[in-house]
């Protein structure tokens, strides 16, 4: 079964394709192709704007992107309207490495749609990367900018920004800074490129530089927790993700501040913030730490509770696998123990 990201799902459903028109809310091939077929149908007996685009988006999510274009390039002949069909045509232009017309597309897309909203951070971010696609990476990352200062967690944003300051240089990152980007979101993305380089003294200067600039802006203060963590800092690391998981509402900084607390031994205090980012983020990473500390705590049914939601989110994690193994082991459970041995045996690397 082929899963889609809830974002991907999230970003058809606000073009129009309804998620009950879907049999689950991560669809099978099965049932995409079931759908496709269907709006083939309806499209001949009564061809529409809007018919045209859910036929493209249905396309787009089987990865066919050759046989979505033709469709979103119908929908807008029909609706010139339509801007969600100029960003979706615009994507799959991407992803066939056609960056001439998808720029063009995505133009018209900036053009058409929402100035806020949803839907927005979609356009800015597929813009500012077919914008660097064709060699404009001033206007790429201006375009990047705009929408990480509303989503500073905007993650594929932050990567792409990192790897194009990578590319273009020391000189473009001055250049940009002096023109664009003398802000705290512009010494964020440029903490994360020197981060991403092995730079961690200079990536840290440039996280704090971002906090001075604006203190209540929540972002900068993970990067600065995260770093000093990976530099054996733990208890400067808590303090900083203390103070930022009291100004931010994502479950990273409160991860990183379980993880902090859990090296200096506070289980008490780890397994709280893990918990806070349990119910934000649904990732193996959370659950796995949080079975070792009850592990820790000699809470053994909690810790394989939270071993077991760690193999539901990452089957396919050997690390995973083995703390489920050891919390198993401790508990005696032996028929539960051949039971994930065998469920191992279909899941580990190499297996049939």
């Amino acid at each position: 079964m082929k899963v889609f990201s809830l974002s991907l799902l999230s970003l058809v459903t606000c073009a129009g394709l309804a998620a009950q028109e879907l049999s689950t809310q991560t669809p099978t091939a099965a049932d995409l192709q079931a759908t496709e077929r269907a709006y083939e149908e309806q499209i001949r007996r009564r061809p529409s704007a809007e018919l045209w685009q859910r036929l493209g988006l249905v396309r787009h999510l089987r990865s066919r992107y050759d046989a979505a274009v033709p469709a979103f390039r119908e929908a807008i002949r029909l609706d010139p309207k339509l801007w969600t069909s100029h960003l979706f045509l615009g994507i799959c232009l991407y992803r066939l490495n056609r960056f001439q017309e998808s720029l063009q597309a995505l133009e018209k897309a900036d053009h058409l749609g929402p100035p806020s909203g949803r839907g927005r951070d979609e356009i800015d971010y597929w813009l500012g990367a077919a914008q660097i696609a064709n060699q404009k990476s001033l206007a790429g990352l201006r375009s990047l900018e705009r929408l990480l200062q509303r989503n500073p967690r905007h993650r594929e944003a932050l990567e792409l920004a990192a790897r194009t300051y990578m590319g273009a240089g020391v000189q473009l990152w001055n250049q940009v800074a002096e023109r664009h980007f003398e802000t705290a979101a512009g010494y964020e993305v440029h903490g994360h490129a020197l981060e991403s380089e092995g730079n961690l003294n200079a990536a840290l200067a440039a996280y704090y530089q971002a906090r001075a600039l604006k203190p209540e802006r929540p972002g900068p203060g993970l990067g600065i927790g995260r770093l000093l963590l990976r530099q054996g800092k733990a208890e400067e690391a808590l303090t900083e993700l203390k103070r930022e998981v009291a100004i931010s509402d994502d479950g990273e900084a409160a991860l990183y501040a379980g993880l902090a607390a859990l090296q200096l031994g506070r289980y008490e205090e780890a397994a709280a913030f893990l918990e806070q980012a349990s119910r934000d983020r649904a990732d193996g990473e959370v659950w796995m730490a949080l079975a070792q500390v009850r592990l820790a705590q000699q809470r053994m049914d909690e810790a394989v509770a939270a071993a077991r939601r760690a193999v539901e989110l990452a089957p396919a994690s050997e690390a995973v696998h083995e703390l489920l193994m050891t919390t198993l082991q401790r508990t005696g459970r032996q028929e539960e123990l051949r039971a994930e041995e065998q469920r191992w045996e279909k899941w580990k690397p190499g297996a049939p």
